[in-house]
């Protein structure tokens, strides 16, 4: 089990996270820890502008914004669909106020995504097509606060991404400084996390890394750790073949809590 420390601070509106919490796995929950999907929380009773990040630089402790609980959905980037077959998806993209970061922005970010030749439409199963809040979407990507990315999740988890039903929630702490370990730019990384995160709302499980030096399949939990592989964005890296490991969880020893701190 790990174990986290969580303090809120709410003068300063910052959250300080030190790792995983409770006994939810990394980056996603399985099928018997899922929970029905919920609604976003109401606001935070105190609202409090948060510090520009260039005023962040010389703290040793990564802090991260804390937002309102309220939300900002992105319009469509373009009426065009990702994809020449398969189910079509229609999603929606929502970010939540007070982080500091665009919806738009965001939203042009999860549609080149899912629009990469390399992403899940590569394998002909999917199709996607970014619509405007309320007009029915099958999934709604969520770019959120450790503290809604928990009442997302319906779990007290604030550390990492995860999927829950119908939400694809994207952990900003994971989003504005992805992780030390990972061995590509932050770009990619953020590309894993929508991936990743959609690849489980396709019904997707986690899958491991197959052996030292192998390129690491999307559903590896690569935000835990790369266990030997090289870090990876795409379900399909060179357009057509699907990189996969065998299925299962990060079931290694239990690390101390310096090795989860949030950076």
């Amino acid at each position: 089990m790990f174990f986290a420390i969580l303090v809120l601070m709410a003068g300063a509106g910052l959250y300080f996270a030190f790792g995983t919490g409770g006994d939810e796995r990394p980056q996603a929950l399985d099928e018997d820890e899922r929970l029905a999907p919920t609604t976003v929380a109401d606001p935070l009773p105190s609202e409090v502008a948060p510090s520009p990040p260039e005023e962040q630089a010389e703290v040793s402790v990564p802090l991260y914004f804390s937002g309102t609980g309220t939300w900002t959905y992105a319009d469509p980037v373009s009426a065009v669909v990702a994809g020449e077959a398969g189910t079509l998806l229609q999603y929606d993209v929502a970010v939540e106020n007070g982080l500091g970061l665009d919806a738009a922005e965001f939203g042009a970010f999860v549609s080149r995504t899912l629009a990469d030749s390399r992403s899940w439409t590569a394998g002909g199963a999917w199709r996607f097509e970014q619509v405007a809040e309320g007009a029915g979407a099958d999934f709604t990507v969520y770019l959120a606060s450790p503290e809604q990315r928990a009442v997302l999740c319906g779990s007290q988890n604030t550390t990492v991404s995860c999927r829950n039903g119908d939400n694809v929630v994207i952990n900003s702490a994971r989003w504005i400084t992805g992780v030390k370990h990972w061995d590509g730019t932050l770009e990619t990384y953020r590309q894993y996390a929508v991936n990743h995160e959609v690849g489980h709302r396709l019904g997707h499980g986690h899958e491991v890394c197959p052996e030292d030096g192998a390129l690491s399949p999307v559903m590896a939990q690569q935000t835990y750790q790369l266990a030997g592989c090289v870090g990876n964005a795409w379900p399909f890296p060179d357009g057509s073949k699907y990189v996969s490991g065998p299925t299962g969880d990060y079931n290694g020893p239990d690390l101390p809590p310096d090795k989860f701190v949030d950076r």
